[in-house]
């Protein structure tokens, strides 16, 4: 319950903390588009109060850019539109009430002259709307008599702008608004998606550990049940009991089976275990096994037959290829009766080679066939206990065939039996 529930907790500190990310993201996004649109309309603004402003201050340049002009003309610059100009005297009065006509001297007659915002750019906002705003000091040699030695405030109305600013505003508070929502929604299923390899793990690990704790109490219930009926006979003799000293030294071969397969399967996981890939001939590799089998399967009175390719040779890790060897060929030993066949072929094509471990034993069903590489798992678990098998074998090979850049699979065999088949490539890639 604890575990469920820190499983839970790190999903909403994952939500949430994606859920920030992508708000903030989306904030910090909106803030800077808004910050270059309201930029960009404000810059044309001052662009044109600058040309204006040129135009005033320094009226040869311009003149010039005009073309030749009839001596005696006097040159005046008409404003672009929405564009308008305030004049004043040094004591600051609006001197070019005619120029401005009645409507816009009524819309600027109220305007005072500060001259500590001179050449500087300025929104002012009146009664009659807002505006961008740069005052020069037009020079006395102006080609306009009416600008000349006098200050000129050059306005330009920004209603539009401020409009275009406004709805852009509301339209991206919007947006942002409706990338939270998704944000909420994308938030919560990469959490989901983040956690289920972390669940699966945990609950991979509750198996293993629950598992583990089970195939270790059957041998050690065993010893103890046999040593305290041993303690029961202290006059008995060691033949006396033989059979009960037998039966927890088999135990005892099984338990350390087992926490050897155990151990493996936890430096598997943890990344710890590193294969040394040779270069080397299969019958160097594989005879002195397969030769100690011959030995078995004449003992238990089973058809042991071998294939090796004369040239063969490829890049493999020879104890682990050993160790598959073993868990495949105790595998097949363990589950086949006197008069069995069991074989072993190894075949190479120029990209690859299998191994192949085949037996004339009782078959493993569809549904089996997918599973008998996992931890624990058996298809007769009564059966493997009379065997001694822990249900660890298999997994031990497949992540051995893993190691190996290659893949392991399991097959029928006519009328009955089963055949595992291990293909790895001839040159695999070193990790």
């Amino acid at each position: 319950m604890n575990a469920e529930k820190g499983i839970k907790h790190q999903q909403r500190r994952l939500f949430i903390g994606q859920l920030l990310s992508f708000a903030g993201l989306f904030v910090v996004l909106g803030i800077i588009v808004f910050f270059l649109y309201e930029r960009s309309i404000y810059q044309d603004i001052d662009h044109t109060l600058e040309q204006q402003q040129a135009m005033i201050l320094h009226p040869n340049e311009e003149t010039t850019k005009l073309g030749p002009q009839q001596p005696g003309t006097r040159v005046t610059h008409p404003a672009p539109f929405r564009t308008n100009m305030v004049v004043f005297n040094q004591k600051g009065r609006i001197i070019n009430q005619a120029m401005l006509g009645e409507r816009f001297y009524a819309y600027f007659k109220n305007l005072k002259l500060d001259r500590s915002v001179q050449n500087k750019l300025q929104t002012l906002t009146t009664s009659t709307g807002t505006f961008r705003t740069l005052l020069i000091k037009a020079p006395k040699y102006s080609a306009d008599p009416q600008y000349a030695g006098h200050y000129v405030l050059i306005l330009q109305n920004t209603d539009a702008q401020e409009a275009a600013i406004r709805s852009f505003r509301q339209v991206l508070i919007v947006t942002i608004i409706l990338f939270w929502a998704l944000a909420l929604g994308l938030s919560y299923w990469l959490s989901t998606r983040a956690m289920r390899p972390i669940v699966r793990s945990w609950q991979r690990q509750q198996d293993f550990v629950a598992d583990a704790a089970h195939e270790l109490r059957a041998p050690l219930a065993v010893i103890q049940s046999k040593q305290e009926a041993l303690l029961t006979k202290p006059q008995a003799t060691i033949i006396d009991e033989s059979e009960a000293i037998a039966t927890s030294l088999g135990e005892t071969k099984r338990l350390r089976q087992l926490t050897d397969d155990l151990l493996t399967i936890a430096k598997a996981d943890s990344n710890t275990i590193e294969i040394e890939l040779v270069d080397q001939p299969f019958e160097k590799a594989f005879e002195p096994q397969l030769s100690s089998y011959q030995d078995i399967a004449v003992s238990q009175q089973k058809s042991f037959t071998t294939t090796l390719p004369k040239a063969g040779r490829a890049l493999f890790d020879t104890a682990r290829m050993k160790q598959l060897l073993v868990i495949l060929l105790d595998n097949a030993f363990k589950y086949t009766q006197a008069g069995d066949s069991i074989w072993v072929e190894v075949t190479q094509t120029p990209r690859d080679w299998q191994l192949q471990v085949g037996n004339s034993g009782p078959s493993i069903a569809d549904a089996d066939k997918a599973r008998v590489f996992e931890r624990f798992y058996r298809e007769d678990a009564s059966r493997s206990r009379q065997t001694g098998g822990s249900g660890l074998g298999l997994a031990i090979a497949r992540w051995i065939v893993t190691m190996h850049h290659g893949h392991i699979e399991v097959k029928d065999v006519h009328p009955h039996g089963a055949l595992f088949i291990a293909t790895f490539p001839n040159k695999p890639r070193m990790r």
